[in-house]
């Protein structure tokens, strides 16, 4: 069994990233909450293709501010 695909929103210079063990590449935005939206969507998406996800945000003092998980089915 495979483990939780992991996706992380964390802050970056001048805007957040958007990292997930699945992708080779982070994703970049200048807002927080468009980050953290797509994050939860990329979760979602996830979870419906068959394996659970989990989305941890970061805060700017690199706390952990939340996290999301997403079930397979």
């Amino acid at each position: 069994m495979v483990g939780d695909q992991v996706i992380v929103v964390v802050p970056v210079g001048g805007g957040w990233s958007v990292q997930c063990s699945m992708a080779g590449q982070p994703l970049f935005f200048l807002s927080g909450a468009k980050a953290e939206e797509t994050a939860r969507k990329l979760g979602a998406c996830i979870a419906e293709l068959g394996q659970d996800a989990r989305v941890m945000i970061h805060a700017h003092d690199t706390a952990i501010m939340g996290t999301h998980s997403y079930f397979a089915p």
